[in-house]
């Protein structure tokens, strides 16, 4: 039997749903200008600067790089992606690109916001957006994602799951974005069971994109918890998630992922997958562009809009007591009846 809990919906429903979200909120959080970015019709060429890891890691720049694919097949857009390097490369990589005849250029993640908020006031007449991160200047779009709904609900199904009590946590770097996905993730853990013993692991330190990008080490630290009798794992970590995954089938035990939805790697212990749905919003954006109704601001995406949601989960994994559970928990989130903390620095 299959459970659907905030199921993702096709990417045609969820884009709708983005465009009208994305629009409300170029009002209170954005620059506001009267004028599109694109002020004149041009060929739709659209650049997309990938986050460390690159394509193939079945997570953040994957989904993103859907929605350029779709741009391409519905909109007609001429597509490249520009792959990361780190430091000063960076920056003369999105420079160059600044250069060639790309309408749009969107980076994604925390580490191109250096190189967006360096070479965007050099290029005032083109347009850029960046996804899952803020910068603030004229030409740029900025797009972020409210997770905690996603995350305290991913958490509270992780506590549900563990017999014993005991669940992990598995960060890629200590970075704001991942210690806020962590603490809401705790909030729903504790909820569904107060009594929770915590284990918490991360790949990298401060500020250190790398550990997005270490699958051994990420394999290695959640068997570590795993061994140390954790029965779930929460695995934030981009492409060092798919180690985080081969530990899970290594051990035999049950893994919460984030980004796409990742069941089909490992059905057997992948439970479900808390969604960021990058693709939606990067197609949203070039729709936007073509439309000439893309404007620079701050937008956020939330669990509400469908930025953020569950996939699916199976039964299998998942017992009729565990399901109907959390089922309640989920009927109180969407009827606004658990309020989530916001995380604070």
């Amino acid at each position: 039997m299959t459970r659907t809990i905030k199921p993702p919906l096709n990417l045609l429903t969820m884009t709708a749903i983005l465009i009208a979200s994305l629009i409300v909120g170029c009002t209170a959080a954005t620059l506001a200008p009267t004028t599109a970015l694109q002020p004149t019709p041009a060929p739709l060429n659209v650049a997309l600067v990938l986050a460390r890891g690159g394509l193939g890691d079945k997570a953040f720049n994957d989904s993103a790089y859907s929605g350029l694919q779709r741009a391409e097949k519905d909109l007609g857009a001429k597509i490249a992606t520009i792959d990361f390097k780190d430091g000063d490369a960076q920056i003369d990589q999105v420079r160059d690109a600044a250069k060639k005849d790309f309408v749009l250029i969107i980076a994604i993640g925390s580490e191109n916001a250096n190189p967006i908020k360096k070479v965007a006031p050099e290029f005032p007449n083109k347009a850029f957006a960046i996804i899952d991160t803020s910068v603030d200047a004229p030409n740029v779009v900025s797009i972020t994602f409210r997770e905690l709904e996603g995350d305290f609900l991913a958490g509270a199904l992780t506590a549900l799951l563990s017999k014993n009590g005991k669940v992990g946590f598995l960060g890629g770097a200590d970075l704001l974005v991942i210690k806020r996905i962590e603490h809401g993730w705790k909030q729903g853990v504790l909820y569904a069971n107060p009594k929770a013993q915590i284990l918490s692991e991360y790949i990298a330190g401060k500020d250190d994109f790398s550990g997005f990008a270490k699958p051994d080490v990420a394999k290695h630290l959640t068997t570590k918890m795993y061994n140390d009798d954790a029965e779930a794992v929460y695995a934030a970590a981009g492409g060092s998630g798919l180690g985080a995954i081969e530990a899970a089938k290594r051990s035999k035990k049950l893994i919460i992922t984030t980004g796409t939805d990742q069941r089909y790697l490992a059905p057997d212990v992948v439970v479900t997958s808390r969604i960021k749905n990058m693709g939606a919003a990067v197609f949203t954006l070039i729709s936007e562009l073509k439309a000439l109704k893309l404007r620079p601001g701050a937008r956020e995406l939330d669990y509400k809009s469908g930025g953020i949601g569950l996939a699916p989960y199976e039964g299998v994994l998942v017992s009729s007591d565990v399901a109907a559970k959390f089922k309640t928990i989920v009927d109180d989130m969407d009827a606004g009846k658990i309020a989530v903390e916001v995380y604070k620095p």
